[in-house]
Order: C-alpha cells, then structure tokens, then sequence
C-alpha cells in the first residue's frame, strides 16, 4: 500500500516530467532552419504561390532575429511580393476585382524590402570583405514600380486619406538621390518632382502634421504655382509649432506675392493687436489702404488702433473713413458715439465743481454740443442694426438723459 507522501511525489515528479517535455517541444518550435525555410519559400515561388510565399516568411521574420536580417531571406521576399503585385496589377487591368489599396501596399512593401535587403546585402564577412549579391534585382526591382510610388500618394490624396498620401509621396521624395534609384538605366528626375512635393505639403497639412509640411515647402515653394497658398499653409503651420518668427515671415511673403489677399495682411495685424503693437499695426494698415482706399475694414482697425494709443481724434476721422466706404456701418457709428461720450464726460469731470459759473455755462453747453454728436452717431447705429442693442442702448440713454430728451428716454426704456 502507498502512503499518502509518496503519492505527493510521484505527482510533483510527473508534473515536473511533463513542463520538461513541453519545455523541450517549444523550444524545437522555436529553433530557427534557415535551409528549410529557404527550400521551403523557394517551392512557393516556383509553384506561383506567393502569398504562401509571404506568409512563410513573414512568420520567421516575425518569430526569429536570424531571419530578420537574412538577406537572402528579403531578397525572396523581393520575388513574394512583386508576384503578388503583377497578381494585382493583372487583376486592375482585367477589372476583376482588383483591390488597388493592396496592390499599393504592395509596392510600399517592395520598396520596404528592396532597400533593406540591399543593407543587409552589403554587411561585411567575417574577412571585412563585401560583396552584394542581389543589388542588379533590386535596382530593377525597384525601377519597374518607381512610378507606382507616386500613383499611390496620388489615389490616396484623392480618397482623403492624407497620412497615407504623404507615406507614398515621401518616400517618392526621399529616394530620388539614392544610389539604387539613380543606378537605373533609365534614370532621370521627373519633370513634376515640384508638383509631387506641393502634394507632399498639402497632404502632410491636410493630416495635421506640421512637421512634415516643413520638410517639404521650401521644395514646393520653388515653383509659383499656388505660391500664396503656400505661404498661408506655412504661416498656420509654424504658428502651431509655436514659432512666431519663421510665421510672420511666410505671412509677409504672402502679403507681398498677393496683396489682395486678406488673409496675410490681416493676420499681421491680428498678431500686432494682439500684442499691443499698435503702431506696428497702423503701418501695415497704412501700406494696405494704399492698395485698398477703400476698404471698410482697415479703416475700422485702424480707428481701433488709434483709440488704444489714446489717440481719439485720429481714431474718429478713421471710423468716419469706414462710414464713407460703408454707408451702413453700425460699427463704426457706435465708436464714434462711445468717444463722443467719453469726450462729454471728461468735460464735465473737469467743470463740475464750478456750477454757477461762466466756465461752467461754457462747458455746460461744449458737454451739450458733444453728446449731440455721440446722439447722430448712435441713432445711425440704432438706424442699421436695430436689433444688436448693445452698439447703441446704453449710450443713447445716457445721451438722452443728458440732453433732457425725456420722449426719447420714456420711449426707450419701454423697449423690451
């Protein structure tokens, strides 16, 4: 009969036996032949079964650092994947079903693959000696779909799909100088490189990613075409990146290229504002309304600008301007009125402790002539926009107190 504690251990022996063999069966899964494989992949490709092919060989790279860097190993996958490519490529040209997402992930990996097997081709031997062995492959390889490169940032581009777009496009531009690319026998730098790299930029704007708008701009900015837009995506760009300086200048470059173009200008202005750099501001104004006379709106700012520095009867004369081009101005009439308040009260601060007095009948009567004409200037507010009340009411019912206009102040007072 066996006791109990033998019973013990002749479990905790068995458990012990059954981790050591499946110890043993993982670590057999695991070891790595690369002869195998290679026969393996090799059977694949020449039965025409590439996605066999690919699925062998992305699992021992996935699985095994020795297949990893294997040139020989990317090489065939080299083979896989062009196979599946004209597999596609035959089934787009058939209209069968073609799947054009993956037949550009195709040539996305292609290119992947091509230029990694090629550095991996090129490590040195135990002797320090190198000597590449797939390098003719891969520069024809990668010339046969180097046009496929930028046909897949351009159907992205147009499904909305910007990362992508600008994956595809800037690999097109950074390898237009590599040797594999330039060793091809028909080599030549493609006439719309600068038009690739404007796709470049819009993408990389359209995805959000500033950075990259950068990488590519000065390149895209080398032609004219769409040179203003360039510089509009360039100053928002480095505002978000939270450089000022480089901002401001693509915003004067744009101002100069396009000086009808609200956009530069007013964002100059914005910024100076902003910042309390008035006078700065009224420069740029100042150079625009020798452009644009006429243009309501930078007399407004200006007006503002001038009342910031204290500057109130230039600011008046400017918001008189703004009325001038823009008859219905109800913005403009309530700056006015608000400084002609301002104006009224400011004589009766200083004259309000002589009552009795010539100088105070005098100034009486000045505080009178002013809130008449803050009266003009915020009934034509009242007159154009009735409904925003906050450019008019509470002036006016100051003015109409002032004035003893007692009918006018009843009447808007009842006004809900």
């Amino acid at each position: 009969m066996v006791n109990g504690y033998m019973v013990n251990e002749m479990k905790h022996i068995l458990i012990l036996l059954l981790l050591a063999s499946a110890a043993m069966s993982v670590g057999a899964q695991d070891t790595f032949n690369p002869k195998r494989t290679i026969k393996e992949v090799k059977a694949q490709l020449k039965a025409e079964k590439y996605q066999q092919a690919e699925d062998i060989l992305n699992k021992a790279m996935n699985d095994h650092q020795e297949a990893k860097t294997s040139a020989e190993l990317h090489y065939l996958r080299l083979h896989a994947l062009r196979g599946l490519a004209t597999a596609e490529n035959r089934n787009m040209f058939l209209n069968t079903r073609p799947d054009t997402a993956k037949y550009f992930t195709y040539i996305n990996r292609i290119y992947e693959f091509g230029f990694s097997c090629d550095s991996l081709d090129r490590l040195p031997d135990r002797k320090g000696r190198v000597r590449p062995s797939y390098t003719s492959y891969i520069i024809n390889t990668l010339a046969a779909y180097r046009n496929n490169i930028k046909s897949g940032g351009k159907y992205y581009y147009k499904k909305d799909k910007y990362d992508d777009a600008y994956r595809f496009l800037d690999l097109y531009l950074t390898t237009l100088h590599h040797p594999l690319i330039t060793a091809a026998k028909d080599y030549k730098v493609d006439d719309d490189t600068l038009s690739i790299a404007r796709l470049a930029v819009y993408s990389a704007y359209n995805a959000a990613k500033h950075p990259n708008v950068m990488k590519y701009l000065q390149t895209a900015m080398k032609d004219t075409i769409d040179y203003a837009l360039l510089c509009q995506i360039g100053s928002t760009s480095l505002m978000t990146m939270n450089d000022t300086t480089q901002a401001l200048s693509y915003l004067h470059k744009g101002w100069e290229t396009d000086p009808l173009q609200e956009y530069f200008y007013v964002h100059l202005i914005d910024y100076h504002v902003e910042h309390e750099q008035y006078v700065e501001a009224i420069d740029i104004i100042d150079q625009q309304l020798e452009v644009e006379p006429q243009k309501r709106l930078l007399w407004f700012v200006k007006g503002k600008c001038e009342q910031c520095l204290d500057s109130v009867d230039l600011a008046i004369q400017c918001y008189q301007k703004a009325v001038e081009c823009q008859p219905d101005d109800a913005l403009s009439y309530s700056s006015i009125g608000g400084i002609y308040i301002d104006k009224a009260r400011e004589v009766y601060n200083i004259n309000n402790y002589q009552p009795g007095t010539q100088a105070y009948t005098r100034a009486k009567r000045q505080q009178n002539q002013i809130y008449e004409q803050a009266k003009s200037a915020l009934e034509n507010a009242r007159k154009y926009a009735p409904d925003n009340k906050a450019l008019w009411h509470d002036g006016l019912m100051e003015v109409y107190f002032k004035l003893n206009l007692g009918k006018e102040l009843k009447e808007l007072e009842n006004e809900k």
